[in-house]
Parts: structure tokens; sequence; C-alpha cells
């Protein structure tokens, strides 16, 4: 695999960059990577108005899937996240990327881009990156999972731990603080809702935000049955956005009677802003037992990637050691290339 070096390319095959906060902590992120000698180049889907439309989706799908097969550019991050990136891969090849034999580089993003991080995986054969878009660079503050995520992007490999707090109050849309940082100001611990006090689990890591995952259920782009003849042994990592109840139920009913967990060996669950209410992660956590028990594996909940921050960089299609014990875990890829 290509890793970063000389360059990143940012593009936005989801939403453009919109709000004043992203604005500044792009800018802010494009200055400290040229301080350290990485040249960031931007597509012109960044900042272009989002016109929802199907010219705009094959421009998005052209420009991303471009950066991707350039051998002059070390790494794609996504700029923003959204709710349309499902439109756009009418228009993308995913053949002509798994063709691609050598240079295969990162893709990274989070939210609607588990459309491109899950689909590039189990469709085109390429390891991506479930961390986040591009801005996050751009805090002034980086906490150690932000850290951790530049040495998995050199291709380093290290190991990452689950952290001792999370955050139920975020500064990047407060005047004056959004270049602050994560503020991480609430006491994290992370559960086995089936009771197993520890356990190290190898296995190839698949996941994403399951609001836009659902859309690929038993679809033309519905590879599963496939994915699972070559990975025998799956942590799947799984993140609830703003699904209901109903919602959530109904979306892993549909991923099991598609065979999606047929090869599970663990589950590990984000957070999403819905679940900072503790009567809904309650009910969530209901549910999640209530389905997924039935293939006896743990089930980690509190997991630190998601839309509620600090966030470990999961390597979608990447072989990795998760070791669980006294509620924290710790991840370790075997081989990233």
């Amino acid at each position: 695999m290509r890793f970063l070096k000389d360059n990143i390319f940012v593009t936005a095959p989801s939403d453009s960059i919109c709000s004043e906060g992203d604005k500044l902590r792009l800018e802010n992120a494009i200055k400290k990577f040229n301080s350290i000698g990485i040249k960031v180049i931007l597509g012109k889907t960044v900042e272009m108005k989002n016109l929802y439309n199907d010219e705009e989706y094959k421009l998005k799908a052209l420009e991303v899937e471009k950066a991707l097969l350039d051998d002059n550019i070390d790494t794609v991050i996504a700029a923003n996240g959204g709710e349309t990136e499902i439109n756009i891969i009418e228009y993308f090849d995913f053949e002509k990327l798994k063709d691609k034999k050598e240079g295969k580089k990162i893709f990274q993003g989070f939210s609607d881009n588990s459309i491109l991080t899950f689909l590039l995986a189990t469709l085109s054969d390429w390891k991506t990156y479930y961390a986040p878009c591009f801005p996050t660079f751009g805090y002034d503050n980086w906490d150690k999972t932000i850290s951790d995520n530049l040495e998995l992007l050199k291709g380093n490999i290290i190991e990452q731990s689950s952290q001792d707090f999370f955050e139920t109050y975020s500064f990047k849309k407060v005047k004056g603080k959004e270049l602050y940082g994560y503020n991480l100001d609430t006491t994290n611990k992370v559960v086995d809702l089936t009771n197993n006090d520890n356990f190290i689990i190898n296995g190839t890591l698949l996941g994403g935000c399951m609001d836009v995952l659902k859309a690929i259920i038993n679809t033309k782009y519905d590879k599963l049955r496939e994915y699972n003849r070559k990975h025998k042994n799956i942590i799947w990592f799984i993140e609830n956005c703003a699904l209901s109840i109903e919602e959530l139920k109904s979306t892993l009913q549909s991923m099991e009677r598609n065979e999606w967990f047929k090869n599970v060996r663990c589950f590990m669950i984000g957070r999403g802003k819905i679940t900072l209410d503790q009567q809904f992660l309650n009910e969530q956590n209901n549910i999640l037992l209530n389905i997924l028990s039935k293939y006896n594996v743990p089930i980690i909940i509190n997991c630190d990637f998601g839309h509620v921050r600090p966030f470990n960089t999961l390597i979608t299609g990447g072989d990795a050691i998760l070791t669980y014990k006294n509620g924290k875990y710790t991840i370790k890829y075997e081989n990233i290339n």
C-alpha cells in the first residue's frame, strides 16, 4: 500500500465544506501539514456549493476515483460527511479500482463516507481508514487518537487503545473555540454486553455507520456473501448516528437476513450523538443484546469511533488483534500493506 509521504488529496464525495468552523479547521490543517513538508491538494468539490443533483454526483465520483488512481497522489481524505454519498456510486468504477494491482492508497473518512470505505474494501479489495475527515487535523490541540491516525497514515504499525474520556459537549461550533480540539469531559468504560472479562481476537475489521450502510443491503453492491468466503473471521465495527430504535432493529435484522454477520468474531459498537441520551443508550444495548447474542461472540460498547470523539483509526479490510481486559481494549494491526 502507498502511505502518506509527500501529499494529501482532499475531496468531497459527500457534502462539501460549508460551516465556518470547518472552513477554519480546513485552513489550519493545510498550514499544519505544509509546516511538516506535506502538500495538501484540494479537489474542486471541497468548497463548491452543494446542489444535490446528478451532475454533481457524477463530478464527485469521478474526482475521488481519479485521485485514487493517480500515482502522483499519496493519500485521499474526505472533506466532510453528509447524507448523499450513496448517489455517487452508480458513477464509480469499482472494477477499475480492483484491477489496480500496485500503488493502492488510503481513502479515509467516516459517517456518510462509510459508503466508500465499505465498498472499496468489499468490492475492490482496498484497505480504507474509517477515521475523521480532513478538517479534524486543523485542531490546535490533538489528542492521542488524532496523532495515532497520522502515524497509521504514514504506514507505521502502532498499538491503539480505548481512551479514558470521551466528549459529550463539543467546542467545534462554539465561536472562538472552533480550533480548540476535543473536549474530553466524560469518563469512559468499555463494556462487553455478554459479560466477558477479557479476550483476544484476531480478525478482519469491517463496518461503518449503519445509517448509510443500510442502503447497500441486498442491492447489486452487496457482496458480503462473497466477502465472507474469503474472510472467515470478521470484527464488525458499527455505529448508530441517528437511527431510531425501530430503524436500528430493522437494519440489524436486514443485515442478518443477508448474512452480513455470518463470520463475525466480535462486535465493536461506537458512539452516535443519539446515544448520548442514557435512556436511548440503554434501549439500544437491549436491542443489540437481543439480536446479536445468538452469535455467541463479544459485543463491546462505548468504543472510540463514530460521531462522538475520540476516534480510533479502524482499517476496513485490515487484519487486527483486538485485546479486551478490565474495561479497555487495544488494537494492533498485523499488516497494513
